[in-house]
């Protein structure tokens, strides 16, 4: 039983549970049952010990490559600090960068979708510090990630923090429209490389998690509800990774794939200016990776 070498750090709403399928067919990287084990992010779960993650994530984990996909961690101001005390300084990243107002409101409406937003797009990013700080102050974690839709995408700010911890070597960036979309097999490749492990002829022409909407809204209000059920599915399921895996079966089988409404290229351009554009030149620079949108 081993801890993970490699973590894909997001950025969330980026192909990562799509990589995370791509890469689970080579036979040197371990990949936990369910994607994202939210250790290092959320608290209630890394009070629970190193000990708790490795025994409900970890405990068959014989490959060389051995991998943690849970995107939130490159946003979490806590991560970073966490990881490093608990992984040590050679664990490898990659981070998939997508275009960041195409980030955003890919992440509005997944939260849509799952009934945790109420306002049209452009009044939720104008309410969002004012949200944030509410859900930081009232320590609503969940609420936080879910809501954080310009936030996710300060990718400058997400990555200085990982250097105060790990070298730039640690680091391979992925630009999500380019490389991971339009030369996906050549970015397989390169991510095999700098994990160190064989080319394998791997399936690359997966899409997961596409734009969806539920079937049921009264089975998603169901799923989202607290109470005596949870109690006797925790007692009949003691696993948690079991526990979440049924979960997402279920949520799985209550969506239909949808064709996601775009935003106007005036509304696009508006957003970029407003609140990425000085965050993208930074990010270019401190990371070596140019990158424009």
């Amino acid at each position: 039983m081993s801890l993970p070498n490699f973590i894909c750090l997001g950025a969330a709403k980026s192909g990562t549970t799509t990589l995370c399928d791509i890469l689970r067919q080579h036979p040197e990287i371990y990949i936990p049952s369910f994607k994202e084990p939210h250790f290092f992010d959320i608290p209630e779960n890394y009070k629970n010990g190193i000990d708790w993650y490795k025994k409900n994530y970890y405990r068959n984990a014989l490959a060389k490559v051995i991998a943690d996909f849970t995107p939130s961690y490159f946003f979490d101001k806590e991560a970073p600090k966490r990881i490093f005390e608990s992984l040590g300084g050679k664990v490898k990243f990659v981070v998939i960068l997508r275009n960041p107002v195409d980030r955003a409101y890919s992440h509005y409406l997944h939260s849509k979708r799952d009934d945790h937003e109420d306002l049209e797009f452009k009044e939720a990013i104008q309410h969002e510090s004012s949200r944030l700080k509410q859900y930081e102050e009232s320590g609503d974690y969940l609420s936080y990630l879910r809501q954080s839709y310009v936030s996710q995408g300060l990718y400058y700010d997400m990555l200085a923090r990982y250097l105060e911890y790990f070298s730039l070597d640690n680091f391979l960036f992925i630009q999500f429209e380019e490389e991971f979309i339009k030369h996906r097999e050549e970015t397989i490749i390169k991510i095999l490389n700098f994990l160190e492990i064989k080319n394998f002829n791997l399936k690359t022409d997966i899409k997961s998690n596409p734009a969806s909407k539920e079937k049921s809204k009264t089975l998603k209000r169901i799923m989202k509800k607290t109470g005596w059920w949870r109690k006797i599915l925790k007692f009949l399921v003691p696993s948690i990774q079991l526990r979440q895996i049924i979960r997402n079966k279920i949520q799985r089988a209550n969506i239909i794939e949808i064709k996601a409404g775009k935003l106007s290229d005036d509304l696009k351009k508006e957003i970029y200016r407003n609140y990425f554009s000085e965050q993208i030149d930074s990010f270019s620079k401190i990371s070596n990776k140019k990158i424009s949108w």
